[in-house]
């Protein structure tokens, strides 16, 4: 199974991601893998180092603010599109989990899964996790 990008970020709640990995246990054969990527939003970015370039190219230029909550950060969109002579303001904001990898790896062992990849890739986080070759109902050996 994957999970890739920012999806985990989008979900409502710590309760939703557990949910979701305790599903995917129940889901995958033994031996079975679940990759992860997202968004480490866990260390606050503060000041200017809020704002960050997305993408730009002659008639577009987007660009994102970080609002940073306790377990949430809001994303806000600002997208300039040439239309004409001139530039157009298109904004957006939505909210995403605050995720640290350490909990995302301490969730995915707490639902049976052994952590064989953790690590950063950049601003994103990049885990790997199986479940036992050897499991079955009520054994949880590596």
């Amino acid at each position: 199974m994957v999970c890739m990008g920012d999806t985990l970020t989008h979900l409502e709640s710590r309760s939703d991601i557990s949910k979701l990995f305790r599903d995917a246990f129940d889901s995958l054969a033994p031996g079975g893998r679940l990759v992860l990527t997202f968004r480490d939003f866990s260390s606050e970015l503060t000041g200017l180092d809020r704002f960050l370039p997305v993408r730009a190219d002659q008639d577009r230029i987007m660009l994102c603010v970080l609002d940073y909550g306790f377990e949430t950060v809001n994303v806000n969109d600002l997208i300039y599109i040439r239309e004409g002579d001139g530039w157009i303001l298109h904004k957006s904001s939505y909210r995403k989990l605050r995720l640290a990898p350490g909990w995302i790896a301490e969730e995915l062992t707490d639902r049976g899964f052994i952590v064989d990849r953790n690590r950063q890739i950049g601003r994103m986080h990049a885990i790997s996790a199986r479940k036992s070759r050897n499991y079955c109902s009520g054994s949880l050996d590596g």
